[in-house]
């Protein structure tokens, strides 16, 4: 294959090296050579400029023409970067100079397939003294192309071509439609050579263009007017168009134009040769429910390159399972981080690549805990170096109690709580773990233990040696051959052996890190439903914040105003990860939602991904329908509010404070004193209040659920999405993909779903950059993370100060490395 290209390049070159000459005549390349209504190559600028809006007319490009003496005629230097062109060409020593612009109309179920477009031209420096050719093509069916393009010369009347062209194999199978075309343009023009001479139609220019097979394309014109006919062929492989026609006039000689382009796009496998190979996939850094920008400069966004959103990653998966040639994915060394709940979006992406028919293979130095239940379930192979570790050992958790250091300040935490197992303030209040707090943290652990065993089990049953329960209590493997012996893994072997394995144990070894980013065949666009996406991820707070850092009301809510009163959005989802933050915030934003609709009659659908509990699960709970991961921490239905007495502190290191107040409870809450018993109870009771309104709005959205039974599954406690989904908290398990099944149903849409960024800044120019920290030079690591805790604590105590009352889940999503 690889020689056929070069074969095909090099005489190419050759043929264009050796074609120059002197100059006598020149071809017409927008009447000649192309239909208007399906010009697919470098000369779309000059045939038809609506059409540069399709991905064919992309690239850089050159072309010469010559004569039947192989005498040097013209050529041409073509610049396409999308949408726009420049094309420079020189006849016997004047240069041409032409701009084109050229798009769709809109982006909506018409206008999409509506291109309009226009070409201005110059010769030398006259600037001028142009001329211009404007052309609009419709494509109301994927079987048929209708354009229409009309020439303004400079001081000279205007002439007009009208085009169809239509793919009758559409009609047996789509997928072959662009195997074969047929076109007929018309001009309507006068006579040049005639005083006032009246605008008639000409006899048409019939073609047919044919691809028989991928990459080879060969069509042939006749014009019925002139009796002129032409001959074309190109050859088309990964970016490169090789092109060549032949113009045969009724009189004169016989002219040849020769072009060569590489565009942005691939073409389909040359001769549907697509040598069998492993996608070498890199999982690095850290995968998030949602991407947040760095930074934003004008229309310029930067993102952390390290960063990847999970749905990339499944959108990567998605491209490789249909890409021809991959065979399989190859994972060295993966290593990245998330949460329990995006590996398990992540596994089911795997899972339906493999149903594909495809392969999946892993390659391990050492292997984290989270990472063997990451590639167990989806590997046929995980192979180990000898002299790695695997670290399965199962799950703990850990954390600090400073109650008796505040205690022995003299800093009294009053932690006031709906009920015993809303312990988000426990670790101000506490010298250890209360039973309430063990017995949530070893439902969640239970929970997650069964998803990893189950996890295991998928992939690794009938190879393992022993249960998965006693594998895991049996880790970590410091001896990679112990690892072997209990078949957790199936061979050990050294990075550099890996194509000759991969190769006996699949028959192929060929790997390629990038995939093929192909040209869309199809004419029509098929149209698409929108439904907006936004985001939700972080701490919910008050003000305005950005997307991604903190959920915050301000923003937050402008996003939902903005995408409910849109009309191209036909519903709503939200997708949420976080463990909630100001209840106050968090009503005004389940408000919006709620109006989204009653007043714009819109179904909401919230996806949950590592976390939506608390405030996470208060601004989840009106839904029309709530979908969950098996591993999403969510629930944890209470209210909670902190109040500091530092008396005892000041007195200690004798600071005296006091006080002149108009007012009863002008100093309320005051952290110098004491709080009074009336105090304690106004705050209690402030509390309660925020519950009951709390648990009365998860019944009126839980249609199947009555209050009482909300505030049995309420009082605080936290849930996996599995718990959660069997006492009716959430509707469905899975991720986007699920969420967008039920918004299929919601809104009764039958075609093609559009899920659109409504988060994200529109139309920006992303950029991805790793980050460069200078301080990471000469700072300690342990430093930097006892700096990074000190932030976090500050950050938090920035977004909560003046909230009374906060919806947080005490426990932490688990985040993984994977």
């Amino acid at each position: 294959m690889k020689d056929i290209k070069f074969i095909c390049t090099t005489l190419l070159l050759i043929l264009l090296c050796f074609s120059l000459g002197a100059q006598k005549a020149y071809v017409d390349p927008e009447n000649t050579m192309h239909s208007i209504a399906n010009i697919d190559d470098v000369f779309t600028p000059y045939v038809n400029p609506s059409l540069l809006g399709i991905s064919f007319a992309d690239g850089i490009g050159f072309g010469t023409s010559y004569d039947e003496e192989d005498t040097y005629k013209q050529h041409w230097i073509f610049f396409a970067p999308g949408g726009f062109a420049y094309t420079y060409e020189n006849r016997n020593d004047v240069s041409y100079h032409n701009l084109a612009f050229g798009n769709p109309l809109g982006d909506g179920p018409i206008s999409k397939n509506i291109h309009i477009g226009t070409r201005y031209s110059w010769r030398n420096s006259k600037f001028s003294k142009s001329w211009l050719r404007s052309g609009v093509t419709i494509r109301p069916h994927n079987s048929l192309s209708l354009a229409m393009v009309w020439d303004n010369p400079y001081k000279q009347s205007p002439a007009y071509r009208f085009g169809a062209s239509i793919r009758p194999l559409e009609f047996l199978n789509s997928n072959l439609a662009h195997r074969l075309e047929l076109s007929a343009d018309v001009n309507y023009n006068r006579d040049p050579l005639v005083v006032n001479a009246k605008r008639e139609f000409k006899n048409p220019l019939l073609g047919i263009n044919t691809e028989i097979v991928n990459g080879l394309k060969i069509g042939a014109s006749y014009d019925l007017d002139s009796k002129d006919a032409t001959l074309g062929f190109s050859l088309r492989f990964g970016k490169v168009n090789l092109g060549n026609h032949i113009l045969k006039p009724d009189k004169g000689d016989t002219y040849t134009v020769d072009y060569a382009q590489i565009g942005t796009l691939d073409y389909k496998p040359f001769l549907g040769i697509a040598p069998r190979k492993w996608h070498n996939m890199k999982l690095s850094g850290s995968i998030v429910s949602y991407k947040t920008p760095t930074f934003s400069v004008g229309p310029f966004t930067v993102f952390d390159s390290t960063t990847r959103s999970v749905e990339e990653v499944i959108g990567e998966l998605k491209k490789a399972a249909q890409e021809p040639g991959v065979e399989g994915i190859l994972l060295v060394n993966p290593s990245f981080a998330t949460s329990f709940a995006l590996m398990q979006e992540l596994t089911r992406a795997f899972e339906a690549f493999k149903a594909t028919g495809k392969h999946v293979a892993c390659y391990y130095d050492n292997l984290s805990n989270g990472g063997y239940v990451f590639a167990a379930p989806i590997a046929d192979k995980i192979w180990l170096n000898p002299m790695g570790i695997l670290d399965l050992k199962g799950l703990a958790i850990q954390s600090p109690y400073f109650g008796d250091l505040l205690s022995e300040l003299g800093i009294e935490v009053l932690n006031f709580r709906s009920h015993r197992y809303k312990s988000a303030g426990n670790i101000f209040t506490e010298s250890s773990i209360t039973e309430a707090e063990r017995e949530v943290y070893d439902s969640i652990l239970q929970t997650y233990l069964d998803q990893f065993i189950a996890q295991i089990s998928k992939g690794r049953a009938g190879k393992l040696v022993g249960s998965v329960e006693a594998a895991i209590n049996e880790g970590p493997y410091f001896n990679a051959q112990d690892a072997l012996a209990k078949g957790l893994v199936d061979g050990l072997v050294y990075q550099d052996e890996l194509p000759e394995l991969l190769k006996a144990e699949f028959g192929f070894k060929k790997q390629s890190k990038q995939l093929a980013n192909y040209h869309d065949y199809n004419w029509h666009k098929k149209p698409a439903q929108k439904i907006a996406a936004i985001y939700a991820k972080g701490n919910i707070v008050m003000g305005k914040g950005k997307p991604g850092k903190t959920i915050a009301a301000e923003t937050t809510v402008d996003l939902i105003r903005k995408a409910r009163k849109n009309p191209k959005y036909k519903g709503i989802i939200l997708r949420v990860d976080s463990g909630g933050g100001s209840a106050q915030a968090s009503d005004i934003i389940l408000r919006e939602l709620a109006l989204a609709q009653t007043e714009n009659k819109k179904p909401v659908v919230v996806s949950m991904a590592g976390a939506a509990a608390s405030g996470g699960y208060y601004i989840s709970c009106k839904a029309d329908k709530i979908v969950a991961e098996a591993s999403t921490l969510t629930g944890s239905i209470g209210v909670i509010g902190l109040g500091f007495n530092t008396e005892r502190m000041f007195n200690k290191i004798r600071i005296n404070w006091s006080t002149v107040k108009k007012g009863e409870n002008a100093d309320f809450p005051n952290p110098f004193r004491s709080w009074t018993d009336t105090e304690k109870q106004r705050m209690t009771d402030m509390i309660e209040l925020i519950y009951e309104g709390f648990v009365g709005k998860v019944a009126d959205g839980r249609k199947n659920l009555s209050l009482a039974q909300v505030h049995e599954y309420a009082q605080g406690r936290v849930w996996s999405g599995k718990q959660a989904y069997d006492r009716g908290l959430v509707d469905d398990l899975g991720g986007m993909d699920k969420a967008l099944e039920h918004m299929r149903q919601l809104t009764g849409i039958t075609g093609e779903i559009q899920l659109v960024d409504a988060t994200s800044k529109e139309d920006a120019i992303e950029i991805n950059m790793k980050p460069i920290s200078l301080t990471k030079a000469f700072v300690p690591e342990m430093a930097l993370e006892i700096e990074d805790s000190y932030k976090q604590v500050y950050e938090l105590w920035k977004q909560y100060e003046g909230q009374n009352a906060l919806m947080l889940c005490p426990v932490q999503e688990l985040i993984l490395d994977f």
